[in-house]
Formats: structure tokens, sequence, C-alpha cells
């Protein structure tokens, strides 16, 4: 009896179910026909609106935004490191004296050119002359007095120790006389090198002392530019390296390649030195003038290149506008290198794809397009 009653109770729960999901399915397709009558309504009283609108004239048109496209080619793409360097001249030396004593005359002035060995500063040499005088009388004393010596000796007259003392006197003698020769020609302070006398830093009756400098002389024939250069690229130079020298101040430009390239990054600056020799016989090259480099690190001969300014930036990333079928597209693309207000693209674009260059700002992705001519 229990089982029976069981049986029952479970008949009809699944009964009221199926009755239920049965009136749940009719339900919603009564309210499906309902919203489609809707939709019918509705459609039809948005032609009705459209065509009043139109019979009166104020429908907007939809406008085409003119803008000017270019075909992607590859095309040849350089990017260059831009520097600052330095006019230095390869003979720049002070001269400095290398004994004290009075100027007694300056034998050129500033702005002379003056040949290697020409003497400049001449520096009082009365007491060294006469030290030099009495040094050679004792010397030609001391010379006689050895011979002499040396003569017995070989006659075996004459004790080995007077020999040998007067031999190092008579030596000691022409050691000290070579010295004080050498030192009366110090006092003539001469020009290392040929070359333009820049500076003169003393004057006749002035006294200089040992170390002090006395007069600069440049030679500007051979010129370098030395620059200092990020370490990044010190794996990306090399020796020979085409680079253009800008002198702003002169007006004019000089093509050259990188002559020297630093092996020591500087702890200070985290840079590396390179150097440009220029031939400068013309002499319009200053030394310590400043110029501006630009090496070239990269080059393609068959690159994407874009102009920068069309390239805009969002949250997601880089983009720009490329027109298809007379619509604007907004593409996302992956930037390269940028020189002259020129970047490379590396992808996102194709070669034969038309960006939009000019009108750029007016456009959204979607914007139909009017192609200027």
């Amino acid at each position: 009896m229990k089982k029976l009653i069981i049986l029952f109770y479970t008949a009809a729960i699944v009964f009221t179910s199926c009755e239920n999901k049965v009136e749940s399915i009719e339900a919603k397709q009564t309210k499906l026909r309902t919203l489609k009558s809707e939709l019918i309504s509705l459609k039809g009283s948005i032609k009705d609106l459209e065509k009043e609108l139109n019979a009166s004239g104020k429908v907007k048109k939809v406008r085409k935004i003119p803008v000017r496209v270019k075909t992607l080619m590859g095309e040849k793409f350089e990017h260059y490191i831009a520097q600052a360097g330095t006019v230095v001249s390869k003979q720049n030396v002070m001269v400095s004296s290398e004994m004290g004593g009075l100027v007694t005359n300056v034998l050129a002035k500033e702005g002379d050119w003056v040949s290697a060995k020409t003497t400049i500063i001449a520096i009082d040499a009365e007491i060294m002359q006469n030290n030099v005088e009495e040094l050679e009388l004792a010397w030609e004393l001391a010379k006689t007095t050895f011979e002499r010596q040396k003569s017995l000796w070989e006659q075996e007259i004459g004790s080995e120790l007077q020999f040998l003392q007067i031999k190092n006197q008579y030596l000691s003698l022409e050691n000290k006389l070579a010295a004080a020769k050498a030192q009366l020609q110090k006092l003539n302070i001469t020009a290392p090198i040929s070359g333009t006398l820049e500076e003169v830093y003393v004057n006749p009756g002035e006294l200089t002392r040992p170390g002090s400098p006395v007069f600069r002389i440049v030679n500007a024939d051979e010129v370098i530019v030395e620059a200092d250069i990020a370490e990044k690229y010190a794996n990306i130079l090399k020796k020979n390296t085409p680079v253009t020298i800008n002198f702003k101040s002169l007006g004019t430009s000089k093509n050259a390649k990188l002559d020297f390239i630093g092996q020591v990054i500087n702890p200070d600056n985290r840079t590396f030195k390179v150097n440009i020799q220029l031939n400068n016989s013309s002499g319009i090259l200053k030394p310590n003038a400043v110029a501006s480099l630009e090496i070239r690190d990269f080059s393609s001969a068959n690159a994407m290149v874009v102009p920068s300014q069309i390239v805009k930036k969002d949250m997601r990333g880089d983009y720009l506008f490329v027109a298809k079928k007379g619509i604007a597209e907004k593409t996302y693309v992956s930037l390269g290198l940028s020189h002259s207000d020129q970047s490379m693209i590396l992808d996102g674009l194709n070669l034969g794809d038309v960006i939009i260059i000019e009108g750029y700002n007016e456009v959204v992705s979607g914007s139909k397009l009017e192609l200027k001519k």
C-alpha cells in the first residue's frame, strides 16, 4: 500500500512539471510573436518618417572626407645618430720653459707662421754663458793634463792611481761641459712644430720659472672632429662608417668616415669616443669649433616607410589609417627606427597598402573618403 502511494505522488509531480514546461514554451512563443509584430510596426514607422524627411529636404547626406593617400612601396631608408662634436687640432702644443731666467727677447708675435726649430723666446744667457766658458777652460786644461799623463802611463812612468785620478777629473769636466751647453741651448725656446703662434704668455723683462708656459703653437692643416657616443651604439658603429659633419656657424658640411672608435667606456657618462680626420689646408675650421655629426647606423634598400606625423597612439598602441574601398580603416602597426620625419614600419602593413597621408586628423575608422589628386 505504501509503495502505491509513493508511485502516485511521483506521477503527480512529473505531470505537473510537464504541464508547467508546456505553459512556459507557449508563453515565450506568444511573446516572440508580439515582439516581431512590434518590430514590423517600427520598421514601417521609420520608413514613413524617412520619406517625410526626404520630402522636406532635411536629411543630411553622409559627408565624404577629402584625403590624400600614398601606396606603400619598398624604398631606401637610413637612420643616423645625431651627436655634437668638437674640432680639435692634431698639432696644438703648449710650450713651457725648461730653464728659469729673465726674458730678453720675444722673436715672433701672435698670429705669425713659424717653422719648426725657430727660436721664439730668448732668455738671458750671460750667467750660463760665463759658466760654459769657465768649464771649457777647465776642460781644456784637464784634457792636456790627461793626455800628458796618458803618454807617461804608456811609457810605464807614474802610478796607476795618479793616472786614473786625472782621467776621472777629465771625464767629469767633459760631462759637466756637455750638460752646461745643453742648458745654454734651452735658454733659447724654439717652436717644436711648424704652425701659427697662437698665444705668447711672456714679455721681455719678465722672469720665467722652469715648467711655466711661454707660448702656444697650432698647426690646423689637419684637424680631428671628436664626439662622445652613447654606450648602446658600441657594437653597431665600425671604422669607416659614413658620417656627415655639419658646421652651422660656417654654413657648410663635410662627408667623411669614422677613423677611430674608442674601446673604453667612460664610467662617468657611459660613452665612448669617435674621431674623424679632416683636411683643413684652407684653415676654415678652427680648433674648439662646434660640429653636428650624423653617423649612419642603419640602412635598408627596401623598407616600408611612412611619414612620422601620420602615426597616432592610443592605449592599444601605434596606429594609422589605411584607405580600403573608399573607407578609412584604423590599422595598428609596429614601428622601427625614425629619422628625418620618416618612420619605418616593421609589422601591420604590407607593400601595396594605401595609407592616408593628408586629412588623417579628420577621419575615424569607417569614414567615407574622397581621394584628392
